[in-house]
């Protein structure tokens, strides 16, 4: 192929640029057509938003600009997994943070499944030491989010109403605002679960042990017209004095999530799942849309 770095990464990307058409939809047919994790179905799909195509096409000249530069590769088509696996390199030895690695990567293999799409070649673009380099000396922002003793630092709560609130989110794995402004309709007596509304509106309910569940209920019903509001700072301040008096690093009330991520992999995981399907039941749990975003809180 002849051009410019820009337009030769342009051209390549046309061809998984689906722009209106649904994403979802293409989600359940690379499953259907074989796709196992959520790393398959990633690399199955094709780009269905303005700003991700943006994203992906920037990395890619990044890409081809590096492989012009250092192994005077001029034609996009050309790239092989070692001018792949040097410009990821190059990051690590950059310093860049995990996360921002890992966009890289993920930049790398979307323009695998371009050119594949493009040229109706195989391309074989394996990542799998880079990662693990940079796995082993990136800096990763979002390990040490859990607490190293939940349990500990919810008894150490003094007020009882934020006592039951973290215990709430450590087996529940509620986001703070799922609790707040929590009505009694939401709860059901059949399997003592709580149907919550997260992000994007996505719907999940969460079952709860018999105490929690029980403790929960109670203070919920006892609230004005039975609708639980609570002052999210002093809940947070709260979390902060007893994470202070038991000697622990504070992280939020998010950090209770972490813990109930962890804790639930590890159980699915002793129970005989495999990763992927633990992975996925996790990801269920905690109300996320992407498998990648519950990975980092197993970490």
């Amino acid at each position: 192929m002849r051009g410019s770095v820009v337009n030769q990464v342009q051209t390549v990307f046309r061809s998984i640029i689906k722009f209106g058409e649904s994403k979802h939809q293409a989600k359940e047919e690379a499953r259907s057509s074989g796709a196992k994790t959520w790393h398959d179905v990633g690399k199955a799909i094709n780009v269905y938003s303005y700003a991700t195509a943006d994203s992906y096409r920037q990395i890619a000249i990044e890409v081809f600009s590096y492989a012009k530069e250092n192994f005077y590769v001029k034609d996009i088509t050309k790239l092989e997994s070692q001018h792949i696996n040097s410009y990821l390199e190059s990051k690590i030895e950059a310093g860049v943070k995990y996360s921002t690695f890992q966009k890289y990567a993920a930049g790398c293999e979307k323009l695998q499944v371009a050119l594949e799409r493009y040229t109706n070649q195989k391309y074989n673009f394996d990542l799998t030491e880079s990662r693990e380099l940079a796995q082993k000396v990136l800096e990763r922002t979002d390990a040490h989010r859990a607490y190293s003793d939940p349990q500990k630092l919810v008894n150490a709560i003094q007020d009882k109403t934020y006592r039951i609130l973290a215990g709430a989110q450590l087996t529940g794995g509620f986001r703070i605002h799922e609790l707040n402004h929590l009505k009694i309709s939401q709860f059901s007596d059949s399997n003592q679960s709580v149907i919550v509304q997260g992000k994007g509106g996505k719907i999940r309910e969460i079952e709860l042990n018999e105490k929690v569940y029980s403790e929960l209920k109670a203070i919920v019903e006892k609230s004005d017209n039975q609708k639980l509001v609570f002052n999210a700072n002093l809940y947070r301040n709260e979390l902060k004095s007893a994470a202070q008096a038991t000697g622990q690093g504070y992280n939020g009330s998010h950090g209770l999530r972490w813990n109930y991520a962890q804790s639930l992999f590890k159980e699915l995981q002793e129970a005989g799942k495999t990763y992927e399907q633990s992975l996925f039941i996790v990801s269920h749990a905690l109300g996320h849309n992407r498998a990648d975003i519950t990975e980092h809180y197993l970490r």
